[in-house]
């Protein structure tokens, strides 16, 4: 366990430099799918305890629908974060990706409870504290699809990252369009 959060810390202090310990990491068969379910179910009651009623009506309070959004999600942005990252000359596979973004949500969770807690005593730090980690978990993520995807620059990965987000929205619109869901007119 102290492997694990000692990796943890060297990726917040220095993710240039962890991102590619993560990312050559060795799991056992059957361990990252392990992993995708633990992070989702993790998720599933964070986001089930905490997210505001209003902002997924049908999903507060049932941590189980939750987690299975979360798994699709992961699932389903390693797949484009590995097809975007090869057009960019990227040579991760999928699994390379899960095995770094798994780890990124892993500390995410962590600073979110931790923010909570801040947000419980000192609102105003909490906000300002959950910025600079927003802004500095997008550098880390940056550093880890990088090292994924072995590439040598980091614009690449930042390219990855974006193009994967602009995408997704294009995708989320059409699925919710398609759905009845879509914004309506004023």
């Amino acid at each position: 366990m102290q492997y694990w959060i000692e990796l943890a810390r060297q990726s917040i202090l220095n993710p240039r430099a962890a991102a590619p310990i993560v990312a050559g990491l060795i799991l056992p068969p059957g361990t990252l799918a392990l992993l995708v379910a633990l992070v989702s179910v993790l998720n599933g009651i964070f986001y089930g305890l905490f997210l505001p009623a209003g902002l997924l009506p049908g999903l507060f309070g049932q941590p189980i629908p939750m987690a299975v959004l979360f798994g699709a999600i992961f699932v389903a942005g390693a797949a484009a974060l590995t097809g975007v990252g090869r057009l960019f000359g990227g040579t991760g596979e999928i699994r390379d990706i899960l095995r770094v973004t798994i780890f990124l949500q892993i500390i995410r969770l962590a600073v979110q409870v931790v923010l909570i807690v801040i947000a419980l005593l000192v609102p105003v730090l909490a906000t300002f504290l959950g910025t600079a980690a927003g802004v500095w978990g997008l550098y880390m993520m940056i550093c880890f699809i990088a090292a994924a995807h072995r590439m040598d620059s980091r614009v690449k990965s930042f390219g990855v990252i974006g193009v994967t987000f602009f995408a997704a929205i294009i995708a989320l619109s059409v699925l919710l369009s398609a759905m009845g869901l879509a914004p309506m007119e004023v």
